[in-house]
């Protein structure tokens, strides 16, 4: 009995690190060519398997990409909170996911453009974009929950609310080329802008 346990635990974690491959894969693609012109074709052979996997995995393109951008939103929580474990208030912390962000933004921007040019890619942030604000409302609420008991954050402020501030301010930088007072091509200066002015309206 244990043994099929264990057999059967092993062949669930081999499919779990197979669908991981592939939506890694995916996410290559994404960033090498944008999302309009990854094909099915192009994920099975970064991903080193046959299309047939692929479609075994994902019923078709549309649920793979739709799976491909989830799978890269919790990549991009991982990396922030990580960022954000090395700060103390709540203004370094929105502020290191300022520029975590800033810097991914960066990253996609100067090694192929594809944020202007992928129209694909820019339907999906439209369209994904109230999920993407309630993903990271949901992500922040633990944190000013904390800047609340610590008294950085009113008392009388709506935690749930003020979350959902800060994570508009967040996605908004995804828009944004040029700033007037901050330069999107210096992930350090977006950091800097928000950590001064976005947890001052909680106080």
């Amino acid at each position: 009995m244990a043994t099929q346990r264990a057999t059967a635990e092993l062949d669930e974690q081999h499919e779990s690190d197979r669908r991981d491959q592939i939506l890694e894969a995916a996410n290559v693609c994404f960033s090498q060519l944008g999302i309009h012109r990854t094909s099915v074709q192009d994920v099975a052979r970064v991903a080193n398997v046959s299309r047939g996997t692929v479609y075994r995995y994902f019923e078709d393109r549309t649920i793979l990409i739709e799976a491909a951008i989830e799978y890269g939103a919790q990549k991009f929580y991982q990396e922030i909170a990580a960022a954000m474990a090395k700060k103390s208030t709540l203004a370094e912390q929105i502020g290191a996911m300022a520029e975590t962000h800033a810097k991914i933004l960066l990253d996609h921007r100067t090694r192929n453009r594809l944020m202007a040019d992928d129209a694909e890619l820019m339907r999906h942030m439209i369209a994904d974009a109230d999920s993407a604000v309630r993903r990271t409302t949901e992500f922040l609420m633990p944190y000013v929950q904390a800047a609340q008991e610590r008294g950085e954050v009113g008392a009388n402020v709506d935690v749930k609310a003020a979350s959902e501030w800060l994570a508009r301010i967040i996605y908004s930088f995804t828009t944004v080329n040029e700033g007037l007072t901050f330069d999107m091509s210096k992930p350090a200066t977006v950091r800097r802008y928000v950590e001064k002015f976005a947890v001052n309206g909680l106080r």
